[in-house]
């Protein structure tokens, strides 16, 4: 029998962001990816058990697609990325092709672009609407059109009326998967050592509380290295 538990959206936030980062997600489009996983979540389609089953290309994937126009089509090319790192980028795709007067857009080379029928809401708060008129497991064809964004209450971010819901019920997930997810995650934390138990963000402390200085992302590269010679554990 199957455990399910409620995960409020911070949990998932945190947990979905550190999982990206642990698997290698390029970091500057981190947070992108899990908003929009967390928004296609919140509709209903199961992102985060197509997270964990991509997590292997992750490292290689593609955050830009290959942009042609052919016609009065857009054509987008993902080149094997899958669609749940690509997501966002689709979505500002389709705003520039509707810029330039272009309505149909034609995604190419992207697995698992299922994931797009679930980003109703995380579209409508960018103005933006389509229809998938086309589709397979790797491509699909779209009919865009610009609406008039959707209001967001500042406490449901941008993710729209879905994520709005969550704020107050949570996600139902598997447990087990969740707390799989959730220790796999910590592998983007910084390791327990002396200098981390010492620092609060990037400002590192003496031991009697004095501010030295920044810590820099070199630093904390060479304290995950360390880490992972020596076994440590990550803080919590």
């Amino acid at each position: 029998m199957t455990t399910t538990m409620r995960a409020s959206a911070r949990e998932m936030r945190h947990m979905v962001g550190r999982y990206l980062h642990a698997r290698s997600c390029p970091g500057y489009t981190v947070n992108a990816v899990r908003d929009a996983i967390m928004a296609a979540q919140a509709e209903g389609f199961d992102a985060v058990t197509v997270m964990e089953a991509e997590r292997e290309k992750f490292a290689d994937a593609q955050t830009a697609f290959a942009v042609d126009v052919v016609g009065d089509t857009t054509v987008l090319d993902g080149r094997d990325s899958p669609a749940i790192v690509l997501a966002p980028a689709v979505i500002d795709e389709i705003v520039l092709s509707l810029d330039a007067g272009r309505s149909r857009i034609e995604v190419r080379g992207t697995p698992g672009i299922a994931m797009l029928s679930a980003l109703g809401d995380y579209a409508a708060v960018r103005g933006i609407a389509f229809d998938i008129v086309e589709s397979s497991p790797e491509s699909a064809v779209l009919q865009a059109r610009a609406v008039p964004p959707t209001p967001v209450l500042p406490a449901a971010g941008a993710a729209g009326p879905a994520m709005e819901r969550i704020l107050r019920e949570g996600y139902e997930m598997d447990a087990e998967q969740f707390w799989r997810l959730f220790h796999e995650s910590n592998g983007a934390l910084t390791p327990d050592s002396e200098i981390s138990r010492r620092h609060a963000g990037s400002q590192l402390y003496d031991e009697d509380g004095n501010l030295l200085g920044e810590v820099g992302e070199e630093t904390y590269l060479h304290l995950r290295s360390e880490a992972s010679a020596s076994g440590e554990a990550v803080l919590a």
